[in-house]
C-alpha cells in the first residue's frame, strides 16, 4: 500500500469515529460507508480492527456505535489534566453559580476537556468531555484571540484582545462568557467558558474567571 493510500485510509478511519460520535443512535454500514465515501467492501475492512479493539461496537440490529474502548484512551488524556484543573473550575462554578467548561482547539475542532457545574440545586448546563463547540462563536473568538494578530482579524476578534474576554453580551448581561487561556499541557489554544440557562452579570464573574485562570496556570507551572 502506498503512503498516499495509507493516509487516505487513516483519514477515513478518523472520519468514521467522528461520524459515530455525531450519531449516538448509531449508523448502519451503508450509512457509514456513504458518509465517509468508501465502498462497502472497503468499509468492512476498515471497521474490523475497530470492532476487535472495542473502539466501535455493533448491536443485534447491525448498527454501529462508538465502543467502550474509546473511554480508555479518553481517560489517559483527561486524568492528568483533571488533576490540575478540576478543583479550580469547581470552585469557580460554585462561586459564580454558573457552569464552567474548559474548551481547547484540537486541530481546528473545539472540544470540551473538562467541566464543572455548581453544587447548588438548580437548572445548570451540563457539558461532557468530548463535546464539540465549533458552532459556539464565543469559544471560537476566545481561542482565536491567542493566535498572532493579522490584518484580516474581525472587529469582534480585536475587541476580545482588548477586553480580555468574549461574550454574547446583551445589555450587560450574558449567558456565555469566555476568557482565553494558553494551556500548554493540552497543546492548543484553550479558554475558560461560563455558560448558564439564565442570564448573569458579566462584571460579576469576569474577575473570578481571571483569578481562576491565573490559579490554573500557576499550578501547572509548579508541576
Amino acid at each position: 500500500m502506498s503512503a498516499t493510500n495509507s493516509s487516505s485510509t487513516l483519514e477515513k478511519a478518523i472520519a468514521l469515529l467522528w461520524e459515530l460520535y455525531a450519531e449516538p443512535d448509531g449508523l448502519t454500514a451503508s450509512e457509514l460507508a456513504r458518509r465517509i465515501d468508501i465502498h462497502r467492501t472497503g468499509f468492512y475492512r476498515l471497521i474490523r480492527p475497530f470492532l476487535r479493539t472495542q473502539f466501535v461496537r455493533r448491536d443485534d440490529r447491525r448498527r454501529y456505535y462508538l465502543g467502550f474502548g474509546i473511554t480508555a484512551l479518553a481517560r489517559a488524556v483527561a486524568q492528568p489534566i483533571e488533576g490540575l484543573i478540576a478543583a479550580p473550575i469547581q470552585a469557580l462554578a460554585n462561586k459564580t453559580n454558573v457552569s464552567v467548561i474548559v474548551v481547547t482547539d484540537t486541530d481546528g475542532i473545539l472540544v470540551t476537556i473538562s467541566s464543572a457545574k455548581p453544587e447548588t440545586p438548580g437548572m445548570h448546563v451540563t457539558v461532557p468531555p468530548g463535546y464539540v463547540h465549533n458552532d459556539n462563536p464565543v469559544a471560537n473568538l476566545a481561542v482565536r484571540s491567542l493566535r498572532p494578530p493579522s490584518p484580516e482579524d474581525s472587529a469582534d476578534l480585536r475587541k476580545v484582545r482588548e477586553q480580555g474576554f468574549a461574550s454574547n453580551r446583551s445589555g450587560g448581561i450574558a449567558t456565555v462568557i469566555a476568557v482565553p487561556m494558553r494551556l500548554q499541557i493540552v497543546g492548543g489554544e484553550t479558554c475558560l467558558l461560563l455558560s448558564s440557562a439564565e442570564p448573569f452579570d458579566i462584571d460579576a464573574v469576569f474577575s473570578a474567571m481571571v483569578e481562576t485562570r491565573e490559579s490554573i496556570l500557576t499550578g501547572i507551572n509548579r508541576t
